[in-house]
């Protein structure tokens, strides 16, 4: 049965024609290149007014200016997805999106895809075992997420993403649509990778010293850093930086599933 998700647009930096032009693409980009790789089912995303109220048991998503618009303490974020009450939701921050010089089209293209990756927040692949164990968050864009590496699908740029290959040791490529990484468990200039070890709890991963563009750090009311802290798999595509260095307990991941295939082996995870 194909995945519902409902699109509302409350933003005053897209109209609802532009909204529809992306959702048609990423639509699209789903059925022709995410499914064949992933296997999961075709999504539907059908626009609805910003004053209907979602149908039951359909994803949710808003198109907005800013997380305060939808009260998501996310400060400066692009966008984010996460799973209230058992029923995935995703955001396109597409003000501040734009205001990075980024485009709100590969966003929203991003956040659909991790949705679609990891609709509970809730999956981790493993990559190695004690006594280097480490394991993997399952989101599709994040590790190549930055716009150099979006491509157009009818017309409209969306997000690059990961294969399942890319969470399996040893394994052959390609490990991401575009065909930009040169081994599985490795990052793009501009991405990032959250791991999680029994040490160190949950780490953010970059390539290089500084992180850029889309995979800039979160702030510390970010998705990304409550995964952290409460083991909570979160996305969210950030500007600015604050994260605390202490006073916070590792995190241990809820469920986690072995990467299919490959030895286990020991991993810096960047």
């Amino acid at each position: 049965m194909p995945i519902q998700i409902q699109v509302k647009n409350i933003s005053t930096t897209m109209t609802d024609a532009e909204v529809q032009t992306a959702l048609v693409a990423v639509q699209a980009q789903v059925a022709d290149d995410v499914a064949p790789i992933w296997g999961n089912e075709p999504a539907t995303l059908t626009l609805i007014t910003s004053n209907t109220a979602f149908s039951a048991d359909v994803w949710q998503f808003f198109v907005a200016d800013t997380p305060q618009q939808v009260t998501q303490n996310v400060q400066n974020a692009a966008g984010d997805h996460d799973a209230e009450g058992g029923v995935p939701v995703g955001y396109a921050f597409a003000q501040i999106t734009q205001q990075a010089g980024m485009n709100p089209n590969v966003t929203i293209s991003h956040e659909v895809l991790e949705m679609i990756g990891d609709p509970l927040i809730d999956q981790a692949n493993q990559w190695s075992d004690i006594p280097n164990a480490l394991f993997l968050s399952q989101e599709l864009c994040d590790p190549v997420e930055d716009d150099t590496f979006a491509y157009s699908k009818n017309g409209v740029m969306v997000s690059n993403f990961v294969t399942p290959k890319y969470f399996v040791p040893g394994s052959a490529g390609p490990w991401d649509f575009r065909n930009q990484l040169t081994a599985p468990n490795t990052l793009a200039v501009g991405g990032y990778q959250l791991t999680w070890d029994p040490t160190k709890g949950w780490q953010q991963q970059v390539p290089g010293q500084q992180p850029t563009g889309r995979a800039a750090l979160a702030t510390r009311y970010s998705r990304r850093i409550r995964r952290m802290l409460k083991a909570g798999t979160r996305s969210v595509l950030a500007l600015h930086a604050h994260i605390p260095t202490s006073g916070h307990p590792p995190a241990e991941p809820r469920h986690v599933r072995r990467a299919r295939g490959g030895p286990a082996r020991s991993s810096s995870g960047s």
